[in-house]
């Protein structure tokens, strides 16, 4: 994690589906007075009805959403604006996009992180000024009881096991975080809230 303030910085919240992305993204950028975008809302009709009927989407159907949001982030950014976004950003290569609105092929897969706060750092890259990846972390039993009690969504629990197979945690290579969701929403906020204004020096 840098200790260099940043004109703006864009904050991913990542992880799986459940996890909270959107519950503590709305809570982070409202504390930072930031802008706020849910990934979900940028879905395709294609992608959504694919994942409502139980089927997971591929690298194809992912791509073109990832370049969408890369484009949000920019906007954000090239208006001098910082923001939080709710992604799932489940793969590395998913994450580059994101940052950089490039697809890298053979990326490497991450390694496994702990604790409820894990600093990651790397070389600052990406077209916004900083993002930083934070990884909302939880068991699989944890996420899939808050699935099920979850209504109104287009994601069904039985695509959770698809989910973690998907996964590749961040690592030392990527600048990230990851975070504890086994916790209080708002205590997982704070954690998130103090590494961005002590950490990078914002808002």
């Amino acid at each position: 994690v840098q200790d260099t303030p940043s004109e703006t910085m864009i904050v991913v919240l990542m992880g799986v589906c459940g996890c909270g992305k959107t519950s503590v993204g709305q809570a982070l950028a409202e504390k930072l007075s930031w802008e706020f975008a849910d990934a979900d809302a940028f879905h395709p009709a294609a992608n959504k009805q694919k994942m409502s009927a139980g089927m997971p989407l591929t690298d194809e159907d992912r791509y073109p959403w990832l370049k969408k949001l890369h484009a949000v982030l920019c906007g954000w950014t090239s208006e001098g604006r910082s923001g939080v976004l709710a992604c799932s950003a489940l793969k590395r290569s998913y994450r580059q996009v994101l940052a950089t609105g490039q697809v890298s092929q053979d990326l490497p897969t991450s390694s496994s992180v702990s604790q409820n706060i894990t600093p990651h750092t790397s070389p600052s890259s990406g077209r916004p000024d900083s993002v930083l990846f934070v990884y909302l972390r939880g068991s699989k039993d944890t996420i899939r009881s808050r699935l099920e009690s979850r209504t109104g969504h287009f994601m069904p629990a039985g695509l959770l096991d698809s989910q973690f197979l998907t996964l590749e945690e961040p690592d030392d290579t990527e600048n990230s975080i990851s975070v504890n969701v086994a916790q209080p929403l708002m205590a997982v906020v704070t954690d998130i809230y103090q590494v961005i204004t002590k950490s990078y020096g914002m808002p």
